[in-house]
C-alpha cells in the first residue's frame, strides 16, 4: 500500500507529471498513458536487473535510457498496430516515456541495485 499512496512519486513529489497531466482528457487516455507507462516501467526495470553486471559504471545512465528507449518503441509500435485511436490521441506522448524521471528513477534506484524476483520475494 505504501508504493501506491503514501510514496507513489506522481502523487507525493510530483514528478514525471507531464504525460499524466497531458493525458486527462477523458478516463480511457488517462487510463491509457498510466498501462503504457506500467508497461515500460515494470518490463525495463526487469531487464536493466538481468544485465545490471553486464554495464560498467562509466555507461550506467545511457545504458538505461537505451533500454528504456527500446520499450517505448516496442510500445509505440504495437499500439500503432493494434490501438490506433487511442495512439492516434496519446502518440504525442508515448515518447516522453522516455524522459520520465520516475522510470529513470526506479531503473537507478531499485532494479540497478536488485536482482529481477527481489520485489516477489520480499513480499510474497
Amino acid at each position: 500500500m505504501n508504493g501506491i499512496i503514501k510514496e507513489n512519486p506522481t502523487f507525493v513529489l510530483l514528478l514525471g507529471m507531464c504525460p499524466t497531466l497531458g493525458t486527462t482528457s477523458s478516463a480511457i487516455n488517462g487510463m491509457s498513458m498510466g498501462l503504457a507507462t506500467m508497461f515500460v516501467l515494470i518490463l525495463s526495470n526487469l531487464v536493466i536487473s538481468l544485465i545490471k553486471n553486464l554495464i560498467p559504471d562509466m555507461v550506467r545512465i545511457p545504458s538505461f535510457i537505451v533500454v528504456i528507449a527500446s520499450f517505448v518503441t516496442l510500445l509505440q509500435m504495437l499500439m500503432q498496430a493494434y490501438l490506433p485511436d487511442i495512439y492516434a490521441t496519446l502518440g504525442l506522448f508515448i515518447p516522453l516515456i522516455v524522459v520520465n524521471c520516475i522510470i529513470l528513477g526506479r531503473a537507478e534506484a531499485f532494479a540497478a541495485k536488485n536482482g529481477p524476483f527481489v520485489f516477489c520475494f520480499e513480499r510474497c
